[in-house]
C-alpha cells in the first residue's frame, strides 16, 4: 500500500517520491498525479517554486478531499490518461522549467518591497574574483604545452624586469 510521506493543503508526496494534487470541488475531487523536473528540491520547494505540472494521469471522482486520500492509501485508486492535462502539462514544464522562473505571486510580492528570493536550484555565486577562462585542459604526457593567453594578463617589459 503506498504511504503519503508529506502533505500541504491539496498536494501530497509519496513514499516513493511521486507528488499528487487533490483538483476539483472538495465535494467532486479527484487526484491528478503532478511531474517533478527539478531534482534534490525540498517538497515545500517544490510547491513554493510551482516546480510541478500534471503528467496527465489522473483518479476517480471522489465524494471528498478524505475519501481521496484515503482512497489512495488503500491502493484502491483507477488511473486514467487525461491528454489535455498532459499537453498542459508539458507547456507548464517548458515555461517554469527556465533557470530564472519565478512564480507570479512572489514576482508580485517582490515588487511590493518583500524580500527577493533566489532559486534553489542555482549555485550560489563565487566569492572573490573570477576568471572567464575556461581550466586548462592537461594532456597526459604533455610536458611544456603552449600557454592560452590570458584576456587580463599583464606583461612586464624587459626594463621592469631588470628593474626587479
Amino acid at each position: 500500500m503506498p504511504r503519503i510521506k508529506a502533505r500541504r493543503g491539496r498536494h501530497f508526496i509519496d513514499e516513493g517520491g511521486r507528488l499528487f494534487w487533490i483538483n476539483g470541488p472538495e465535494e467532486h475531487c479527484y487526484l491528478s498525479e503532478q511531474r517533478l523536473w527539478r531534482l534534490g528540491l525540498s517538497f515545500d520547494d517544490v510547491l513554493d517554486w510551482k516546480q510541478c505540472a500534471p503528467s496527465g494521469l489522473v483518479s476517480q471522482r471522489f465524494t471528498s478531499l478524505q475519501a481521496a486520500l484515503e482512497a489512495y492509501e488503500h491502493n484502491q485508486i483507477q488511473w486514467y490518461q487525461d491528454l489535455y492535462l498532459k499537453r498542459m502539462g508539458a507547456q507548464m514544464a517548458v515555461h517554469r522549467g527556465d533557470d530564472d522562473y519565478k512564480p507570479t505571486v512572489m514576482k508580485q510580492a517582490e515588487a511590493q518591497g518583500a524580500r527577493p528570493r533566489r532559486q534553489p536550484w542555482k549555485l550560489p555565486e563565487p566569492c572573490g574574483p573570477v576568471c572567464g577562462l575556461p581550466p586548462r585542459a592537461e594532456v597526459s604526457g604533455t610536458v611544456g604545452s603552449p600557454e592560452v593567453s590570458h584576456p587580463r594578463r599583464r606583461r612586464r617589459s624587459a626594463g621592469q624586469v631588470a628593474e626587479l
